[in-house]
């Protein structure tokens, strides 16, 4: 009886481990425009580019079925039909793809636009709550861009107050810095501060840990506030930790010496640098076609490439080189010509990371802070960790 049941089980699960049909699948996909599913699409082979192409591409076109469309544009960029699928979406309004034609954007420099779609993303109704707050922590770092022409510094703190205020952790990191600093003019408050970073570590931030490592050294006199100020900077918009690799700020991938001999050639880029593919350097011009090339080989523009690194390609042409930058077409530019007279360099400052072990002291830190400054019915970091029990005791 038991070998009956086994094979009885073992048969349903393989059942149910079946692909769907292609009938079955045509009818979910109508309905799922309202619910962004990623595992339909994987049931129903989008993952097989094949099959994507010859039997869905026709029919998520047919019916103008926005996610489907965007399904194809995201997981196939570089197929002869991915960049159409991805203006088709765009031009849907569609809110991930107006999202991620922002991001395209803003990667080149381009704020005016990336501003412009973020808030038509905004406007879809296509997001989720989560996307929303994303996009809105992104436009709060645009307009707090001392260097971009869009620069607004009020619309800027506005924007970020309103992701905090959902549970955004970069954001409260961000706010917490700025009262600390008090750069752009927002009024100084350390106690405003030391709030938002607890409410951004209680988030699951943890540069913002390191933040608070930075603020107590500054209050106990171990550091200046000045040191402070830096240290918190690095990672004030940020969620990530500090990089240990990566030496006093200097961005990953920069090769100072050739651009201080080569200044005058670095505001001309011709490509956009999207990254390394089969050990090749995969770039986009201008009109939005995409190209892989190997280290020597020579573009259609007439440019060679010159070299290849995860994040940085050199051209030459006609003697002249360029660089592109796959973080930001301009970040090595801005530190490798900036003034000879160099801040000091600092070590890194960092506190013990609360989201991998806690001791008693922290358990105590945390249940003092998070009724105080975030939603306790809600999940947030050390919940569970600082309320485990040892025979029915609390540990802390």
């Amino acid at each position: 009886m038991k070998s009956f049941m086994l094979c009885f089980v073992l048969m349903i699960g393989t059942a149910l481990a079946q692909p769907l049909s292609d009938d079955t699948c045509e009818q979910l996909l109508l309905k799922s425009e309202e619910n962004h599913d990623v595992t339909l699409y994987d049931d129903c082979g989008f993952g097989d580019e094949a099959r994507a192409w010859n039997h869905w591409a026709p029919f998520v076109a047919a019916h103008e079925l926005k996610r489907g469309i965007f399904e194809l544009c995201q997981r196939y960029p570089l197929h002869a039909y991915g960049e159409l699928y991805c203006n088709k979406a765009v031009d849907m309004n569609f809110g991930p793809a107006l999202a991620m034609r922002g991001r395209e954007r803003l990667r080149t420099d381009n704020a005016k636009e990336a501003l412009y779609y973020f808030n038509q993303a905004l406007k879809s109704g296509d997001l989720t709550e989560d996307e929303k707050v994303k996009i809105t922590e992104t436009l709060g770092t645009i307009y707090l861009n001392k260097q971009s022409p869009e620069y607004a510094p009020d619309a800027g703190i506005d924007l970020l107050n309103k992701a905090a205020n959902n549970r955004s952790a970069m954001a409260n990191n961000a706010l917490a810095y700025l009262s600390f600093s008090g750069d752009h003019k927002i009024k100084r408050d350390h106690k405003k501060a030391l709030f938002l970073l607890w409410k951004s570590i209680l988030l699951g931030c943890p540069a913002a840990e390191e933040n608070l490592g930075a603020y107590h050294l500054a209050k106990q006199g171990r550091i200046s506030e000045d040191d402070a100020k830096y240290y918190m900077s690095l990672q004030a918009f940020t969620c990530e930790p500090f990089d240990k690799n990566i030496k006093d700020d200097a961005p990953v991938g920069c090769k100072c010496k050739d651009i201080q001999e080569h200044e005058r050639y670095l505001r001309s880029q011709p490509y956009i640098f999207l990254g390394i593919q089969d050990q090749k350097a995969l770039i986009r011009n201008k009109i939005g076609e995409s190209f892989t090339y190997s280290k020597g080989e020579i573009t259609s523009d007439g440019f060679m490439i010159q070299d290849i690194s995860s994040t940085l390609v050199t051209l030459i042409k006609n003697g002249k080189k360029s660089f592109l930058n796959r973080y930001h077409q301009g970040r090595c530019v801005d530190y490798c010509l900036k003034n000879a007279n160099k801040p000091k360099k600092r070590k890194p400052v960092r506190i013990r990371p609360y989201h991998l072990t806690f001791t008693p002291e922290e358990c105590i830190n945390i249940n003092y802070y998070a009724p105080k400054v975030i939603d306790t019915t809600l999940p947030y970091i050390g919940k569970k960790e600082c309320h485990k029990t040892v025979d029915g005791a609390a540990n802390y």
